[in-house]
């Protein structure tokens, strides 16, 4: 659910280079995508933590889809997207190890000073369980 009628949010950034990629491969992948405050985030970027975190939004019908190839893109696979196409698997990756998070410096920085840091990163929306799941 987003606060424009027929999209919902996918993810979420405070960084415009994360929505402007997560957007490249979204658009890429023939989905229709709107990222509502790039444009004030790029003229007045001081104030991002304030404005809260960017958004990219696609269709109602296609949101599990995008969130799938973004989770996918952060997972370090890959999801064939092009139709009519297959893909022959070339056997299992290795998976990237976890980015660790300085939490703990940001929790201690909060509880100190009263201001953290925004995640870094881009912050794929949970997938909702269909029905029958």
């Amino acid at each position: 659910m987003s606060r424009f009628k027929g999209f919902t949010r996918v993810a979420t950034s405070f960084e415009a280079t994360e929505i402007r990629m997560a957007k490249t491969a979204l658009d890429g992948a023939g989905f229709t995508v709107i990222t509502p405050g790039m444009q004030t985030s790029e003229t007045i970027p001081y104030a991002s933590l304030a404005l809260g975190p960017m958004e990219v939004l696609v269709p109602d019908a296609e949101a599990e889809e995008a969130k799938a190839l973004l989770q996918a893109i952060a997972d370090g696979t890959v999801i064939n997207h092009a139709p009519g196409e297959t893909w022959e698997d070339e056997g299992p990756d290795e998976a990237a190890p976890p980015r660790r998070r300085g939490w703990i410096g940001n929790l201690f920085g909060f509880l100190l000073a009263g201001v953290s840091q925004p995640l870094k990163g881009l912050s794929v929306d949970r997938r909702t369980p269909r029905d029958g799941d």
